[in-house]
Formats: C-alpha cells, structure tokens, sequence
C-alpha cells in the first residue's frame, strides 16, 4: 500500500498573500486565472509555467508557498509534477485543478500527493479559497 507523504499542518498565521505559481496549458484559463487571483489579497501571482516540467524548474526558482497545477498537460502532466514536488519540496502547497471534477479523479489527485482538489468550473465562486485555507490547515494531503 502506498503512503501519501505527510505535511506539517501549518500555523494559523500562513503566509499572507500567498506566493502562487500557476501551472496550465491553456494560456486563455492560465491568464484569466492570473487576473481572477490579482483581484484576491489573499493571493501573489510570482510565475506561470505551462507544463509539469517548466513548473518544476519554477518552483526552484521562485520558491512559491502555492501552486495551483493544471492535472493534464503535454510534457509532464500535473500528477507526475505533484509526485516530484511533494518529494523534492514537502512544505509548498499543491492544488490541483481540472474539468473533471468527479470523485475518482479527486482520490487519484491526493494519491499523488495534492493537498487540494477543484474543478476549474467552480475557481471562480470562492471554491478555490476555500480549498486553499483547507489546504494549509489539513494534517496531510
């Protein structure tokens, strides 16, 4: 049986704005997005990338506190990335998001390693910072 890694529950007082990263192949979502999060204070927009492996290379390079990671992308999909995150950097937030927005795809998300879970149909109305404040007070992924 495979073990989901364990993150640290973090303090009442987490990072505020959040230091987001932005992982999707669309660039027309990926910028609607971006312009969503902007309106947020709860949010910094510090990059983009659109694919698992330009994400990995960004998240060393900007050290975000979160990444909101597209789940099917060419290159490296969002699963393979979140895999490798939660190993190389166990303390940055993973949230992944798609359009299939079912059960099974959200038990194979955490599977990888995600803290959190949305279908990109329901970003827009206050889901997304629901799942993000669950996603920094959760015991584990």
């Amino acid at each position: 049986m495979k073990q989901t890694p364990i993150t640290p529950t973090a303090p009442d007082n987490f990072p505020h704005p959040l230091r987001t990263l932005v992982v999707d192949d669309s660039v027309l979502l990926m910028k609607s997005l971006c312009a969503y999060l902007r309106t947020q204070p709860l949010f910094q927009v510090i990059g983009t990338a659109m694919d698992g492996s330009e994400a990995l290379h960004m998240v060393e390079l900007l050290a975000p506190d979160l990444v909101l990671m597209d789940m099917h992308m060419p290159v490296m999909n969002g699963l393979q990335a979140t895999a490798i995150l939660r190993r190389r950097m166990p303390n940055i937030r993973i949230i992944i998001m798609t359009m299939e927005d079912s059960a099974a795809t959200e038990a194979e998300a955490r599977t990888h390693g995600a803290h959190g879970f949305i279908g990109k149909p329901r970003i827009i109305d206050d889901h997304l910072i629901t799942e993000v404040r669950r996603a920094f007070h959760s015991d584990h992924a």
